[in-house]
């Protein structure tokens, strides 16, 4: 299993998402993720999105900040070739390409994978007793 993050900047100039309503879009966008990782890996859990609404006065740029966590199995990665760089832009493009659809602007700024601290039996720093 592996953890994923996505971080995503989002524009509001001409978005039809309103402040009020952030707990319906992040619900959407949960469902968007979910479908982008059945695509991509044959199945996957969306643990949170979070969407913040950002306005800075002094530039009158209005945009929305989003992190999403999830999960996934990165060995049912449906493309080839199965590198992490690979994973990171389907991911990615996928991502901003739906995004796109609800925000009108939408960049993806990250996506990090790590392995899942539960399932890194053989990935565990080695350690030793000095007894």
């Amino acid at each position: 299993m592996y953890i994923c993050e996505i971080f995503v900047q989002c524009g509001a100039r001409f978005s039809e998402v309103l402040p009020d309503a952030l707990k319906d879009v992040e619900l959407l966008v949960e469902e968007m993720t979910g479908q982008v990782l059945l695509k991509l890996f044959g199945a996957g859990m969306v643990d949170d999105v979070n969407i913040c609404f950002a306005s800075y006065a002094q530039t009158k740029l209005k945009q929305y900040v989003m992190h999403i966590h999830a999960q996934f199995d990165r060995e049912g990665f449906t493309l080839l070739p199965r590198t992490e760089e690979h994973v990171k832009e389907a991911i990615g493009r996928s991502m901003g390409a739906l995004l796109r659809e609800l925000f009108l602007s939408a960049e993806v700024d990250a996506v990090t994978l790590k392995p899942a601290p539960w399932d890194c039996e053989n990935t565990l720093p080695y350690s030793h007793s000095l007894l």
